[in-house]
């Protein structure tokens, strides 16, 4: 037997419209599946289709003006007059070649944070006489134009400007004024995007050792081509690079910055060498080593400063920061010295031991002798001098 279920007619209503929304929400669903192809298959296929057709503009390349004009520094105590180039543009695109078709190249500044090569945020420096007196690459004093002297690259900033170049407060009668400055600096390791907050003269320089008699403060941002542009105080260069240990060993760098010296390495500080009224602030919770204190340095009234200790080893690649600077203005002065433990160095009368000073290249005899006859009675050690060879 079968039973048998007649459905009323309300109920066959309702299943014809449930019949009827199924098949058009199939019917849906295919055309948006459909749409969707066609749209995957469009991006796949139209970026075949596009062609791009390169624009080019010609011109006549123009006959360069030349010119032989030069200004010269200020003249350093006991040091002869090194020659300073004449001021350049920041940005400077010149074509080398007299082909008559070139591209327009857009101009993008690339920049790039951490060291890396060790020219980082630097550029490639600017093209001049420089100074001549310099050690095997040229770069005695706050260092030299050519970027292949094997030095460390250095850029100067001023804390009296913003970037635009609008001026800013400074109270000169203020230390924490140039104290702060450097302390943020010096926090976020000489970051590019910390250095930017600050206006920058046009020229970078190559520093292979730093070995500064007290001179006037003016010097400094006439030698990185800002004498008109940058008043004395209140002025910080900092010098970027990658060294190589030349032999395995036990190392302390030691010196003193009239008014600010400090040195990283890997980001860490190793030495803060500063004026007497500002050295607690900017060394915080660093401390000097013995015989900090004890002995005279080239600049009056100034102690040498001893840093850490530090264990390396032969061919080890450090990130070396190198930071001087000056507050008030008037005169300024630094001395950066090297010293490897276990190393018996000659005394000086007053006990001091007579350190060589850190480079990255071999001294000359021409630059021997200049520093010899520019720090009179202070000696350096010539003959057992480690170098740190850019990397």
């Amino acid at each position: 037997m079968s039973l048998h279920i007649n459905l009323s007619q309300e109920a066959m209503e309702r299943l014809q419209r449930q019949r009827r929304a199924s098949a058009i929400s199939s019917f849906v669903i295919s055309m948006l599946v459909l749409v969707l192809i066609g749209m995957l298959l469009a991006l796949v296929m139209l970026p075949q289709l596009i062609q791009i057709t390169p624009e080019f503009t010609t011109y006549v390349r123009p006959e360069m003006p030349t010119t032989t004009d030069h200004q010269k520094p200020m003249e350093l105590s006991n040091r002869p007059k090194p020659a300073a180039p004449s001021a350049v543009s920041a940005r400077v695109m010149v074509a080398q070649t007299s082909a008559p078709v070139s591209f327009d190249v857009p101009d993008v500044s690339l920049e790039f944070e951490g060291l890396g090569t060790g020219v980082s945020d630097f550029g490639a420096g600017w093209t001049g006489t420089g100074d001549s007196t310099g050690a095997a690459g040229g770069s005695g004093g706050f260092g030299s134009s050519d970027s292949a002297s094997g030095g460390l690259a250095g850029k100067l900033y001023d804390f009296k400007q913003s970037p635009d170049g609008d001026e800013i407060r400074y109270d000169l009668a203020d230390r924490e004024e140039f104290v702060d400055r450097v302390l943020r600096l010096q926090r976020s390791r000489f970051s590019a995007s910390s250095l930017r907050r600050h206006f920058v003269a046009p020229n970078s320089l190559y520093l292979t050792h730093l070995a500064i008699p007290d001179s006037n403060a003016s010097a400094g941002p006439e030698y990185f081509g800002a004498k008109d542009s940058i008043k004395p105080s209140g002025w910080m260069a900092h010098y970027r690079g990658r060294v190589v240990v030349p032999k395995s060993g036990t190392y302390r760098f030691s010196g003193l910055g009239d008014d600010y010296l400090v040195v990283m390495v890997n980001g860490r500080e190793r030495l803060v060498a500063c004026w007497g009224d500002i050295q607690a602030r900017v060394a915080g919770r660093w401390d000097p080593t013995e015989p900090s204190g004890q002995f005279t340095s080239p600049m009056p009234g100034m102690k040498l400063v001893f840093g850490d200790w530090i264990s390396l080893k032969e061919g080890d690649v450090i990130d070396l920061d190198l930071a001087i600077g000056e507050r008030p203005g008037g005169k300024v002065g630094f001395v950066l010295h090297i010293e490897e433990k276990g190393v018996e160095y000659r005394k000086a009368p007053d006990g001091r031991p007579i350190l060589p000073l850190f480079t990255t290249v071999p001294f000359s005899d021409e630059e021997r002798s200049r520093l010899t006859s520019a720090f009179g009675a202070y000696e350096f050690e010539w003959d057992n001098v480690p170098v740190f060879r850019q990397k």
